[in-house]
């Protein structure tokens, strides 16, 4: 009988994702150490009443490619974070500071744009020049479509799936772009709209081009947000208590 060879990293990865799923966290738990990029301040979010902040931040994957992370964070949420010390936000967290944050992973339409904004909502945000480089999603939620197979020109096999959670921000629900890789994909591939998952991943950016015309072959350069999956499990029928 051949032993089966450990796999290390899917045996942490999914010791990390018990811990956040189990230990109190149930359905999204979001945490980011990245570079501040850029930051404004809001007052509305897709056109949601929202005094607070939208910053960009940049994180780099393991390969060295850097991805772009959208957050939002309340009025608020950074006096929390430094024991109700009040401060002018717009001048501590300066470009190519490192923010620590942790929230959870949202979408909303915008219905100007016909755009989906993926982002974090942060409950905690504050400089910590020292913090660990990090970008991990755990999110429970149930699969809002048939998952979408298909292979690369490189081989690559791909599962596109949404999950949909609750919004934080209107009490309804929002629906999580999601890209499963390789033998996740084959797996996720199978699974039917309606399934409840959990899934560990990294929130990820990408650059595509958007096809405006197929007649002048006008094209436009966007970037697509998503979350990375490195580790998806369906949950049986008894546990489906989302």
């Amino acid at each position: 009988m051949t032993k089966k060879k450990p796999d290390f990293l899917r045996d942490l990865d999914t010791a990390i994702m018990d811990e956040l799923t189990g230990g109190g966290i149930k359905e999204n738990a979001a945490g980011l150490v990245g570079t501040l990029t850029q930051i404004k301040e809001i007052k509305q979010l897709c056109g949601l009443p929202f005094c607070g902040y939208m910053a960009k931040l940049e994180t780099v994957r393991p390969s060295g490619v850097p991805d772009e992370v959208t957050v939002v964070f309340a009025e608020d949420v950074p006096y929390r974070a430094c024991n109700g010390i009040e401060f002018d936000v717009m001048q501590e967290f300066v470009e190519g500071s490192r923010l620590l944050l942790t929230g959870k992973v949202q979408t909303l339409k915008d219905f100007q744009s016909g755009r989906l904004l993926v982002y974090i909502l942060a409950d905690f945000v504050a400089v910590s020049e020292k913090a660990v480089e990090q970008d991990e999603a755990a999110v429970r939620g149930v699969i809002a479509n048939k998952p979408t197979y298909r292979e690369t020109p490189r081989g690559k096999r791909i599962t596109n799936i949404t999950v949909k959670v609750r919004n934080e921000l209107t009490g309804g629900s929002c629906f999580l772009p999601c890209i499963c890789w390789q033998e996740q994909a084959d797996e996720a591939a199978q699974w039917q709209q309606g399934d409840t998952v959990e899934l560990l991943g990294r929130y990820q950016s990408r650059q595509y081009e958007k096809v405006l015309d197929a007649a002048t072959g006008e094209r436009e350069q966007r970037t697509a947000y998503e979350v990375s999956v490195r580790l998806i499990r369906r949950k049986e029928e008894a546990e489906n208590e989302c």
